[in-house]
């Protein structure tokens, strides 16, 4: 059975560039495009791994990345932040709110990705690859 990801992401263009790599790496990629349908999926799929973007709307990526972590559900799922803010408050306020990593979109080449989330799952070794940018 394929690995599933669930990819939290308001930008279409977005998810199509970075989920197509993923895919053809046998990942399986549900996508929602809003914060709190994100919380209801993160709890309905039972995902192996959650892409988190920090800008949503409604609510921040931030702000759904606590609530998840405060759910039974979902405190021990794998989540990655995939966004375009950087700023170290962001950076701090994730790992603090129990991030698994935080990946800047302008810093990864989508075709990457899989390499970077297998990493993550334990499905690979991380020789050679900087998780963290």
């Amino acid at each position: 059975m394929p690995k599933k990801i669930l990819f939290i992401e308001d930008d279409e263009g977005f998810f199509n560039i970075f989920s197509v790599p993923l895919k053809m790496k046998g990942y399986d990629v549900v996508h929602v495009s809003d914060g709190a349908l994100g919380v209801e999926k993160a709890i309905s799929e039972k995902p192996d791994l959650i892409l988190l973007d920090i800008v949503l709307p409604g609510t921040s990526g931030l702000d759904i990345l606590k609530e998840l972590r405060e759910r039974p559900e979902s405190k021990d799922a794998k989540i990655v932040m995939l966004t375009n803010f950087g700023s170290d408050e962001n950076i701090n306020k994730a790992m603090e709110y129990g991030a698994n990593d935080y990946l800047m979109k302008y810093n990864i080449v989508p075709s990457e990705l899989p390499d970077k989330i297998a990493i993550l799952m334990g499905e690979a070794s991380g020789a050679g690859i900087k998780v963290t940018q």
